[in-house]
């Protein structure tokens, strides 16, 4: 278990700890707390899922790659119920098919429990539910018309966070277990660029099957710069540079400077589709 716990540690822990990494390993070592963030989130929405997957198979059939979507449930975000402001987070809650389910509870579980490991439940699930939260703001802006369902949004803060990993232990993460900062830089990006091209591609481009919903890119592309910047304010840094002290500080400016925007942009927006009573 030891040997499994210092693995998946190794993947987000700096190389700077060399000298320190003994006491920083311990904590990673043995659980304290134990990383189950990720792991409750996860079999929460998957509970979820297959409740609606039994609801409504009477009137909709089986679960497919891409269905059912549970349009009417009280906790998708609808744009039409807007003033329900729960929507706005529970939205992660519901999938869309078995495809969108699995392959957010796979990545999530793969990035966060790691992320989860070394820098705790609390940062994790701050950067998780911040980014759910942009997703849907972020949609409100770019795609107003659009419903939202399932946790990309999250699994893209997170993904982000390991970028923000990256940018603030850079000089650490030279030789020795596990992979460089460049390594990691460029796995993070080429993956995001891919899947977020892909996503506008079957947006906007790719003929769609009947029934199968279409990818809301606005709130991946949310989650991913939301998890970037409260990566860099929340996420554990040990060896603190000037330059990275600026940093935080105009990143946190950039970060309460977005959300009030979007905030403001919600509430007094006119063009939103008309709200049901």
């Amino acid at each position: 278990m030891r040997r499994m716990v210092r693995g998946a540690a190794n993947t987000v822990l700096p190389r700077a700890m060399v000298a320190e990494r003994e006491l920083e390993y311990e904590s990673a070592r043995d659980c304290k707390p134990p990383p189950l963030f990720m792991i409750i989130v996860s079999a929460v929405e998957l509970a979820v899922f297959i409740y609606y997957a039994v609801a409504l198979a009477p009137l909709l059939g089986p679960v497919t790659m891409y269905g059912p979507f549970p349009v009417d449930s009280p906790l998708v975000y609808s744009p039409v119920r807007r003033k329900e402001a729960w929507r706005y987070v529970s939205y992660m809650l519901i999938h869309a098919g078995w495809i969108h389910v699995t392959v957010n509870l796979l990545f999530q579980l793969a990035v966060g429990i790691p992320l989860e490991m070394v820098h705790k439940f609390w940062r994790i699930g701050l950067i998780y539910f911040c980014g759910v939260l942009a997703g849907s703001l972020g949609s409100s802006f770019a795609d107003s018309g659009s419903y939202l369902a399932g946790a990309s949004a999250g699994v893209y803060a997170l993904i982000a966070a390991h970028l923000s990993n990256v940018i603030m232990n850079w000089a650490e993460m030279g030789r020795g277990v596990g992979l460089s900062g460049p390594i990691r830089l460029g796995a993070v990006l080429t993956f995001g660029l891919l899947d977020i091209g892909v996503a506008v591609y079957e947006r906007h481009f790719a003929e769609h099957e009947a029934g199968r919903p279409r990818t809301g890119y606005a709130a991946h592309l949310s989650g991913a710069i939301t998890g970037l910047l409260i990566g860099v304010i929340v996420l554990r840094n040990l060896d603190k540079k000037f330059w990275e002290k600026i940093l935080w500080w105009i990143v946190l400016a950039i970060f309460i400077l977005l959300c009030v925007a979007a905030i403001i942009f919600n509430i007094f927006y006119p063009g939103f589709p008309v709200q049901e009573v």
